[in-house]
């Protein structure tokens, strides 16, 4: 990955309420972050849970599929899950066609 990214997106909590999380890859590792509407700063996350690092994975996916990243970054956070004891669709593992090589 490059030196630096971070992905954003949000998760509706209820009617009313959004959280917004950030993943931010620092060249080593990632790292991750919530704001809540009450807590008006960023909070890092110590222990991602596998929930969060699939939401990661789903909006990195997204951002293949439009052509903004290469498939190495799915491949990479797929192996992650997997090894945390998660499972990835299989019907997204290649969107059930050819991966583009970008």
């Amino acid at each position: 990955m490059t030196k630096n990214q971070v992905h954003e997106w949000h998760e509706q909590i209820d009617s009313r309420t959004k959280r917004y999380i950030r993943g931010y890859w620092d060249s080593r590792s990632w790292r991750f972050s919530i704001l809540d509407k009450e807590l008006q700063a960023w909070v890092p996350v110590d222990n991602p849970s596998l929930e969060l690092w699939q939401s990661l994975r789903d909006v990195i996916w997204r951002k293949y599929q439009r052509k903004r990243l290469p498939f190495k970054y799915v491949e990479r956070l797929d192996a992650l899950i997997v090894e945390m004891g998660g499972t990835v669709a299989e019907e997204e593992e290649y969107g059930g066609g050819e991966r583009n090589k970008g």
